[in-house]
Order: structure tokens, then sequence, then C-alpha cells
């Protein structure tokens, strides 16, 4: 077998190239690579493992850092604490009192000197002051020199003490460091003087190092006082001022020095080496009363944590580099083996490169090895034979394969035209450009929008036929980018020209295609018309600023264009007028003869005013049946002019519908700029208000607002009013009130009547008789009606979940019963809280029925009919009382207080509430007596058979939510 594998390597073609080269073996190459790889995975990790040695080195010192900086604290307040109990100490010992009182400055030292002693050997205290309360140096005790200068900052600290009362504890750093405590003395609750005592910082050290067992010196920064005998630390601008185990740290700092010229270094940590050893110095600002003074350094052994980082990376280096060994021996061994079968196979290899498959295959068999487990060079050579037998396979299905393409090449046109159908299809304009930007396709929907074919656009620049007037710079620069491929796709919107010379708004989208020569395209771009969309966008804009009905400015719109008037008569100093006015008799139009008639009118009455005015007014429709008119640069006899033409073309028109003729007419408040106000605010309400001084005078009038009859006073605190009502609106600043109303039989509260009060941002709750009438003007009463009814019917409920049967009757305004809104809000509450309509009422009185009758008659059947009741207050102040209660559906009438306050003391009252309870009764209601305010009233009306009692005497009326605490 040898023999032919000889024969049939030499008949293998080989490249003579390859015979001049040197060969090295892959067993050399892969060893000598792996050996350098496991080397460096060895000192990486090495340097990792000293990375993190250090790291947790470095955390560990900055937790022992942060514990000494607490502990250091912790020792300093213990010492100022320990001072203060001793300054409090000091007027009970024995014979203290009686000197401090008397301020007897000789009695004070004599019976002190026998506490001196004690306190300077057992508490350490350097020395005491005494000070009188005239800041005057009583007695002195003192172990120390203390100098001019700081005698001078002791007197400061008395006299800053002695005034509040107030002790202080500075921190004074000079030669050394002392802690001082200037406290008050208080004898029997007297101030009698101040203390100054103080207590050197030596104990604080020696107790750091017992607790730590680190070392501590004190720095203090002042070059004038170095000290003979230190080293020299000149260069730090400080001198030693105390330091543990002197002689060795001394030595310590020396070499610090040497190797920082700046000691500030030592603020983040720095670590020194001597005699073979490792220290870390740490230096911590002293929160002396000189900043930056005095600095604490700690000096910490860590030769051991040190030594240990470095024998724990010497393992490591060693273990690395046994196991390199190891490795590279195993290495070297399985190559040797595993190259020698891939050299077999590698020399076989030239004979599948010029075709010989069956040749290959039998030299490839006759190289073959026998052993007990597979490899990946057997995978090899099983896999070159697969490949062998694949060429074959595959150079016979060459000619096969040939014709498969000529009818793929088919297949492909099909796609193609079924693709170009599509696009076709598709409801957008799909065009394709080259790299010069010029049309290279354009499908069917493109033709038929833009009119173009699309040999007419075919070599036609883009910009310059589709979008001619576009901003083509910005554009023409982002289209290059897409061509280049800088930028997938682009996003526009352009007016598009047609052809026939009409222009459609297409928003296009451009993405960039792979080309490989120019004259393929390198940008599709698809078109969507958004013609339709950006019209019926500018409609919606529009109707954002207009009324649709009458196609006037809508009250957001005018109010923006006052404004900008405003602003521009401010700034030139033109005067000009605000014209302000409803129409009369509107609701009654639309309840005659339907809300058509009243649009109708709306229409003819904007209508006349376009055609009455300058170019330069401007009109719009605030709701309803309010219109006003800005007249820019006019003074006040031009403004009253407008008026006047305005109502005297309103009163020539007349509407006609149903066989039934209404004139027109209106009234006009007229307000002038900036005379009358600067802004919207005050210019709309002083129009506002003379509009409705025109509707006292008869209606069809115009008013000039005047400063004369206080209508601007009117206006401030309408203004006032209305903000203080929409604020506590919004923060929920309305609280109900609760009054007791009591049978007068059974001597039993019957039912409470629900009040409405207002809490003001101070706290102060008001009446609604500070805030209705302003509700009432500006159009806020039906919120707050609609607010009270829904608050009110929650409350109740909430009682009643609390187990109190009781029925309510609430209070509303005399405009709730002519608003459309109520019973379906009344309907909505009652289903939510699941209430019984029975234990509600409602009160109403002579105002509210007097201006719309039938109106409030019918929505009270409505009311009844859920199972409500109605209660007429007031009963018997006006002439129409007795008529009210035969037209409206009461179940109880109320008698107004007037007539029940002085009952007991007048006559003619007592007769008029016996003749007005005989005509209740008569018409079969229950009756309630309110300002029932002493016994003597509730006995007269107990005898008058009257059914209920409300008053002062009942009960005050309270808060709502205080019934649940009952």
């Amino acid at each position: 077998m040898g023999t032919s594998s000889e024969v049939k390597l030499e008949k293998a073609p080989i490249a003579p190239n390859h015979k001049s080269r040197r060969f090295r073996s892959l067993r050399w190459k892969i060893s000598l690579s792996s050996s350098l790889i496991l080397l460096a995975v060895v000192m990486l990790f090495c340097f990792v493992s000293y990375l993190g040695l250090m790291a947790n080195f470095d955390n560990q010192r900055e937790d022992n850092y942060r514990r000494y900086s607490r502990e250091v604290n912790s020792l300093i307040q213990n010492t100022s604490q320990n001072l203060y109990q001793l300054a409090e100490m000091i007027p009970f010992l024995d014979g203290m009192k009686k000197p401090l009182l008397m301020n007897d400055e000789e009695a004070i030292s004599n019976v002190f000197d026998s506490h001196w002693a004690l306190l300077q050997f057992h508490n350490s205290v350097e020395f005491i002051h005494f000070y009188n309360p005239s800041n005057q140096l009583s007695a002195s005790w003192d172990s120390l020199a203390t100098n001019i200068d700081d005698s001078i900052l002791l007197s400061n600290w008395v006299r800053q003490v002695n005034q509040p009362e107030r002790p202080i504890n500075p921190l004074l750093c000079r030669e050394s460091c002392i802690q001082y405590i200037i406290a008050p003395l208080l004898v029997e609750g007297k101030k009698v003087g101040v203390v100054v005592m103080g207590i050197s910082l030596a104990d604080v050290f020696l107790a750091f190092k017992r607790l730590s067992g680190a070392d501590m010196g004190l720095l203090i920064k002042e070059q004038d006082n170095l000290k003979q005998g230190d080293s020299d630390f000149s260069h730090w601008d400080i001198y030693i001022s105390a330091l543990t185990s002197k002689e060795r740290n001394l030595e310590i700092l020396n070499k610090a020095a040497q190797n920082y010229t700046n000691m500030s270094a030592l603020s983040d940590g720095i670590q020194v080496r001597w005699n073979d050893q490792h220290f870390q110095l740490k230096i911590f600002p002293l929160n002396s009363y000189e900043p930056d003074k005095a600095h604490l350094v700690i000096i910490t052994d860590v030769t051991a944590a040190v030594n240990n980082i470095y024998d724990s990376i010497w393992k490591i280096a060693l273990i690395g580099l046994l196991g390199l060994i190891c490795s590279e021996i195993l290495l070297f061994l399985i190559f040797t083996r595993l190259l020698a079968k891939l050299k077999d196979v590698a020399f076989v290899l030239p004979l599948l490169a010029n075709g010989q498959f069956e040749k290959f295959r039998l030299s490839l068999a006759s190289t073959g090895r026998i052993q007990r487990f597979r490899d990946e060079v057997d995978t090899l050579s099983e896999a070159a034979v697969s490949l062998s037998l694949q060429l074959e396979k595959l150079e016979q299905e060459v000619s096969s394969r040939t014709e498969m393409l000529i009818e793929q090449k088919n297949e492909l046109s099909k796609e193609r035209d079924f693709v170009k159908n599509l696009l076709d299809t598709a409801q957008a304009i799909v065009l394709t450009q080259d790299s010069n930007g010029e049309i290279m396709s354009l499908n069917a929907y493109g033709e038929m929008l833009t009119r173009y074919s699309e040999n007419e656009l075919y070599g036609k620049s883009f910009l310059d036929i589709l979008i001619p007037d576009y901003e083509s710079h910005d554009l023409l620069f982002h289209i290059k980018e897409i061509h280049t491929g800088q930028r997938m796709q682009l996003r526009h919107e352009a007016i598009t020209h047609c052809k026939d010379g009409t222009t459609r708004h297409v928003a296009w989208l451009h993405s960039h295609l792979s080309w490989k020569s120019p004259d393929e395209p390198s940008i599709l771009s698809v078109g969507l018309d958004v013609t339709e969309y950006k019209r019926v966008e500018g409609h919606l804009a529009w109707l954002a600023d207009h009324d649709p009905l009458t196609n006037l400015f809508n009250r957001r719109r005018f109010s923006e264009e006052l404004e900008q008037v405003l602003s521009r008569a401010e700034r030139y100093n033109h005067p000009g007028a605000l014209l302000f006015f409803d129409l009369d008799r509107f609701k009654y139009i639309n309840d005659t003869s339907g809300h058509q008639a009243g649009d109708t009118l709306l229409k003819m009455v904007s209508s006349m005013l376009a055609q009455n005015i300058r170019a330069d007014d401007i009109t719009g429709r605030l709701g309803g049946d309010e219109f006003a008119i800005i007249l820019p640069e006019i003074n006040a006899n031009g403004a009253i002019g407008v008026a006047k033409k305005v109502l005297d073309q309103l009163s020539l028109a007349q509407l006609t519908i149903n066989n039934r003729t209404h004139k027109i007419s209106a009234s006009i408040g007229i307000a002038l700029f900036p005379e009358h106000g600067a802004n919207i605010h005050d210019l709309l309400a002083a129009a506002d208000l003379a509009m409705y001084q025109a509707k006292a005078m008869g209606r069809n009038a115009w008013y000039l607002f005047s400063d004369k009859d206080r209508s601007r006073e009117r206006i401030h605190t309408l203004v006032y009013w209305k903000e203080k009502i929409e604020y506590s609106h919004l923060h929920d600043n309305f609280i109900l009130y609760l009054q007791p109303i009591m049978h007068v039989k059974s001597k039993k509260i019957s039912h409470y009547e629900v009040l409405l009060r207002m809490q003001d941002i101070d706290g102060t709750v008001l009446s609604p008789a500070d805030f209705i009438p302003a509700a009432e003007h500006t159009g806020l009463i039906h919120a707050i009606d609609h607010m009270v009814l829904r608050k009110a019917i929650a409350q109740v409920a909430e009682i009643y979940q609390a187990g109190f049967q009781v029925n309510f009757s609430i209070n509303l305004s005399a405009h709730a019963f002519n608003d459309p809104e109520l019973l379906p809000i009344l309907k909505a509450e009652l289903a939510l809280h699941q209430m019984d309509p029975a234990c509600v009422m409602f009160e109403i009185t002579e105002t509210a029925a007097l201006e719309d009758l039938p109106g409030a008659r019918g929505l009270m059947v409505e009311i009844k009919e859920l199972g409500c009741g109605f209660v007429l207050d007031d009963f018997g102040v006006g002439f129409s009382s007795f008529y009210y209660l035969r037209e409206l559906p009461v179940d109880v009438v109320k008698i107004d207080g007037s007539f029940i306050r002085n009952l007991s003391e007048n006559s003619d009252d007592l007769i008029l509430v016996n003749a007005l309870c005989s005509v209740a009764r008569g018409f079969g209601k229950k009756i309630t007596a309110e300002f029932v305010e002493s016994a003597e009233i509730l006995l007269l009306i107990e005898k008058m058979d009257i059914d209920y009692a409300q008053g002062y005497y009942i009960g005050k009326p309270a808060p709502a939510n205080q019934f649940l605490m009952k």
C-alpha cells in the first residue's frame, strides 16, 4: 500500500511557487501562538486581579475613613455636649445660686474656687469665665494663656449669647484646638449672666486612638507659629500641634512632605512607605471657628493588607505559568498526531481541482488510518468525498440548467408584467428617477392625475416639471442625498402642477433604490393626492375661528382680534370703541316661532352688520343672541353714530314666519378704549354693563359707559366676584350647610334645609348674598345650581348610608327653574346615588316663579312626578303670594321671617301670620315658620297650629360633613 501511495503522490500536480517557500509546521505555529495568547491571558488575569484587589482595598479604606470621620465628629460633639451639661450644672453647685443672683464678683470667686479644681481634674476643663448681664467679666479661672485677640473674640461671643440667650459652641484653633461653650446662666428662670468654658481636644485624640487603633495628629495652618524641633513643613504652611506616637509618625509625615509638595494631596488619602512598612495618610478639615485653619491627619498601618495583595498576585501568576506549560505540552502532543492525518488529505486535494473525482476518492481511501475514535480530520475527509460527488453531479447538471435559465427568464418577464399592472392599479403616483433626478417611469394613475403621459415626462426633471414652485434648493440637496444613499427616505408635501394648468396638493415619499449603473433608477417616488384633505383641513381651521351660523368671528377669535386692536391702540395712542349688544325679546321669538326662526333672525342681523360697518371694523357673535363690534380709531361721537345706525337698520327689518311678524331691536352698550378699559376683561365688562343700562332704559337703545354712575366700581366688583366664584368652583370651595327644621307638635327634627356657603381663600365663610348677585349677572348661576344639586344629593345619599333617615330641602337660585338642564341632571343624580326622590324637596321663591310662571310650573310638575316635593319660600312678602299658592304645585309654604321675628312683640304681625296660615291651610298646604329665635315665638306658633319651626332657637346652620359626626 505504501508504494501505491507514493506513485499517486508523484502524479499529483503541485505548483512550483509552493516549493520555493519555506515550510513551517502548523504544530509549531499553533503551539507558539497559543503560548503567546495564554501568556497574555495570564498577564491580563494578574492585572485584573490586581485591579480588583486594589479596588477592594480602596473601598475598605474609604469605609474606614468615613468611620473615622464619624468617630471624630461624634467625640467632638460629645465633648461639646459634656461642656454644655457642665454649664447648666453650675447654678446648682453648692453656694453658687445666691452670688450669681446678686452678681457679687467676690462671692462668685470665693464660692467657685472650691469647685474649680474638681472640674479641672475630673472634666479636663481648661478655663472658665463668668460674665454678668452687662457682658463684663465677673470671675475667671484659666490654665491657658489667652491672647488679646481671643479675649476680644470671647467678648463678642458673650454679647452674641447674652442677647438671645442661646448657647453657642465654637471650636477655636490657634496653637492648639479648644472646644468652647458659651451658655447663658439661668437661676430660678432669671438670666444672671453668661459662662464661658473650654476644653482641649487632646482627650479626643486619645479616645480616637483607643477606639480605632489608628494614630491621629492635629495640623494647624499658621506659618508664623512653627515650633522649633519639629521637622520642616514650611511648604505645607502648617505646624504639628498634637500627634500620637509622635516619634514614628513625625518621620512618616516628613516622608509624605518630601513626596508631596502640596498638603491638599492628603485630602484624597496617600500611601507612604517607611522602614519597609506601608502607611495610609488622610487629612480631614476640622470644623473650627476659622475655616480651613486646622486639619486632623489620620495615620493607618496598612502593611499587612498591601503584602497580602502582592502575595496574592504572585500566587496567581505562578499558577497561571504552570497552567501555561501544561497546556503547551498537551497541545503539542495533540497536534503532532492530528497534523499527520491532515497532511495526507492535503496532498490529494489537487486531484479534485483537476476534475479527477474517481482518482481523488481512491487516493483518499488509500491514505486512511485506522483509529478508535473519529475526529475533525475524518469529518474533513468525508466532506471532501461528498464534495467530489457533488461536483461531479453539478458538472452533469450544467447543461440541463441552461435550459432552466431560459424558462426562468420567461417567468421573470411575467412577474415584471404583474408588478407593472399592480403599480398601474395603485391609487397613488408611482414614478422612478435616475441619478440626475430625471423621470424614468410613471404609472397609469400618475398619468391620469398629472395629465402627462409617461413618454412626455421621460427624461424630464422631476423638480422642473411637477413641482417648480417648491423650495427647490433644499429639496434638490435632499434628493441628492437620496441618490447617493446618504439618506434612505424623504417625506414632503408640495403643490404639483398638471399638464392642463391645474394644481394638486401631493404628499411625496422618496426612497433610495440600490443601483449599479446610471441606466437604472435610483429613487422610487410615491405621491398621494391630499388635495381634498387639505380643503377639509382648511374648512376646519375656518370653523375654529368662525360661527358657522352667521359666518362671523366666534368668541375666541373675536377676543384675539380685540387683544391685537388694544395692543395697536396702546402702541400708537389711537382711541377706539367696543359695541356690545344682544337682541331684544330673542327668547320670545325662539319660544313662539321655533329655533329655525331664531337662526334666520341671527343670519339677518349678521348680514345687516356686514353692510353697515367699515371695512376695518371687526364683528363677532359671542354666543346666543350676543354680538360685538370692534371700532378701531374712532371717538365717542363716532361710536354713538355707528350704534344709532345699527339700531336704525335693525328697526327697518322684520321677520315673518308662520303668519307671525316679528320686529327686530337691540340694546347696545358702548365702551371706549383705553378710557374704559385697557384689557379685554375690563373692556368687555364695561360694554356688558352699558348694554344692561340700555336695556334698563327701555330696550332698543344705546348707552355709553360712564364713570359718573360708578359703573367702573361695579365692574371691578363684578370681576372680583366672578374670579372668586370661578376659583371656588375649580377648587371645590363651596360648602353645604344644614339647618334643622323641627316638627312643632312632636318637638323632633323632621328635616333639614340645605344652604350654600363659599369658603374664601383666607378661610372666611361667605353667605350667598355676597356672591349670588354677581353669579346671576355673569351667567355663572346655572353652574352653581348644577353644582349644588349634584353635591346636595351626593351628601344626602352619604347621610342616608350612615343610617340617618330624614328629609332634606334643597335651596336653589331663582334661575334654576328656568333651566332646561335641571331635570336631566336631577334624574341622573337620583339614579346614580339610588336615592328615594320622596326624601328631597326644593324651595322656590316668588321671584323665580314671576319670571316665567308657565315654564316654572311645567318644570315643577315634572319634578313632582319623580316624587320630589316643593316649598314656597318667602310666603307673604309679595302681593301675588296667594296667586302663586293657587298656581304652583307646592307642598309646604314658608312664612317669611320678617313676620315671625317680632311676633311676640308686634300684634300686627300676629294678625298677618294668622291670616297667612288660614289661607295656606285652606289650600291644604303645610306651614313652616322661619326666624324662630326664642321660646316665646315657638309657643305662639304652636298655638297657631303651624307645622314646622326653623330658626336659631331650633338650631343654627352647620357644615353638612359635621352631620355624620353626631
